[in-house]
């Protein structure tokens, strides 16, 4: 008989049906279509937070801030902050050393200097005093001369622009300290801050006539000041001031026996008309009388006044007038 033969078997043991096995065949493909999608679109999603993850690492854009209440204005630049410059001074002086030999000077700033000038044809021609140079002149407050060669100032000089007295005795070339000229000549102050000034004299300060003077005439007797309402002479036997009533001068010329002055809003003057104060000192009721017009002076410009000699002088703006009739009329000669 041939043996059976036998096959040998290896059971590990019954295993239980999965879920897998109950699925049919199509089933299977349907379900592992659905797996490879899904598992498509996962790394589809993976990839665009990554792309926006890697966006969210950049610098944001900034955005203007926005404006209330009126009309967006373009991003300003930061301002940029100048040095301030000083205004230069508007106030001028001038002295006759005789009828030909003139001096002249505006007032200048602690930043600005003075310009100090002389002339030898009365004033068709000028020449600049290198006052600068010579000892660091700053500020006029005072200008006198007794002479052709022979001039006084008082100023402010050197950095700390400090007040003291200068003189020269050869036309300018060379200058000397001159301390006394601060108790001999009178002067005003500089402005202070509320825009009042004080009046120097015999080296005292005496309160001005008026919150702020327009103009100083003096000679080596007599202060008058010019204010923009009075005209004020100092008294020295009561020290205190004489006034009379009278509004617009630009300039006083002060001599020992009259008072020269300019002033605008003169009836019938078209410039700036002259009047006379005569007498040797003034009261309060003293009228001055109207000697001459100088036609065409800008009545908007500072001005100064002086004679000598019997002739006269007026600055003003940018033109220098002279007369040579007591100021009856007035003839342009220069600058």
């Amino acid at each position: 008989m041939t043996p059976k033969q036998s096959r040998s078997t290896y059971r590990a043991g019954d295993r239980k049906e999965t879920f897998w096995d109950r699925l049919g065949s199509k089933r299977r493909t349907l379900a592992i279509i659905g797996l490879v999608l899904f598992l498509i679109a996962d790394v589809v999603l993976v990839g665009l937070a990554l792309t926006a993850n890697g966006r969210s690492t950049e610098e944001p854009t900034q955005r203007p801030i926005p404006t209330f209440g009126g009309t967006p204005s373009a991003t300003a630049s930061p301002e940029v902050t100048e040095e301030p410059v000083a205004a230069e001074s508007t106030e001028r002086f001038m002295a006759a050393g005789n009828a030909t030999v003139l001096w002249r000077a505006t007032q200048g700033t602690c930043e600005v200097p003075a310009v100090v000038e002389r002339s030898e044809d009365a004033g068709v021609t000028w020449a600049v005093i290198p006052t600068a140079q010579a000892f660091d002149l700053r500020v006029v407050y005072a200008l006198t001369a007794t002479s052709e060669d022979e001039v006084q100032l008082v100023g402010s000089a050197g950095a700390e622009c400090a007040v003291g007295g200068f003189s020269s005795t050869d036309a300018g070339d060379t200058w000397d300290s001159s301390p006394e000229l601060l108790s001999t000549v009178p002067y005003q102050t500089p402005v202070a801050p509320d825009g009042s000034t004080a009046v120097v004299m015999a080296g005292q300060p005496v309160a001005a006539p008026c919150p702020a003077v327009e103009a100083l005439g003096a000679d080596e007797t007599r202060t008058v000041a010019a204010c923009s309402a009075v005209l004020a002479e100092w008294d020295t036997t009561n020290g205190s001031w004489t006034a009379i009533p009278f509004a617009g001068i630009h300039a006083v010329d002060v001599q020992p026996e009259q008072i020269l002055f300019a002033a605008r809003g003169v009836t019938g003057c078209t410039g700036l008309g002259v009047l006379l104060l005569p007498g040797t000192a003034m009261t309060a009721a003293s009228t001055p009388d109207v000697v001459g017009c100088v036609v065409g002076a800008d009545v908007t410009a500072p001005a100064a006044l002086a004679s000598a000699e019997g002739v006269s002088w007026l600055w003003v703006g940018d033109t220098l007038f002279n007369s040579t009739d007591d100021g009856v009329s007035w003839v342009s000669v220069g600058p």
